[in-house]
């Protein structure tokens, strides 16, 4: 097995997380309970060159009528983050955080597997609340992202 499939697996037991492993994709799979929404799909993707990126999977479908909306929404989520961005994929609504880590040629370090793996869950709660508010509420892209980075919290 490759050197980031054993760190990320025992980065896993240690976490006392429940995951399953698809070796013909070579990737983990797993839920986590949020705060901004119910749960959120974690896949954690192997690379051939040891690198890994995991894929925090909003669990909602964007409709058709609001891709553009939502894309907006992203983009402005996007501008000036330094780990990972948000992704849409407009044929079938699925919205993600993709977070990649270059592991090759460096020390295997569980705090940049904690690092990668958590920062994916951190945005979907953080920029959960303003999509949410533009898919149902009809809020601008805009406003929504304002209220988002410009709140205390």
């Amino acid at each position: 097995m490759s050197k980031s499939y054993e760190a990320i697996k025992q980065y896993l037991d240690d976490q006392e997380w429940r995951y399953d492993y698809r070796e013909e994709d070579e990737y983990f799979i797993m839920r986590m309970n949020m705060q901004s929404v119910d749960s959120c799909t974690c896949i954690i993707q192997l690379k051939e060159n040891d690198d890994f990126t995991v894929y925090s999977i909003f669990p909602l479908k964007v409709a058709s009528d609001k891709l553009a909306a939502a894309a907006e929404y992203i983009a402005r989520a996007n501008y000036g983050l330094t780990i990972g961005n948000f992704e849409l994929d407009f044929d079938d609504g699925e919205l993600r955080y993709k977070a990649t880590a270059p592991w090759k040629d460096t020390p295997v370090d569980p705090a940049l597997i904690d690092r990668i793996v958590n920062i994916g869950f951190c945005m979907i709660d953080r920029y959960a609340p303003g999509l949410l508010s533009v898919l149902y509420g009809n809020a601008d892209p805009k406003e929504a992202i304002d209220k988002i980075e410009n709140s205390e919290d």
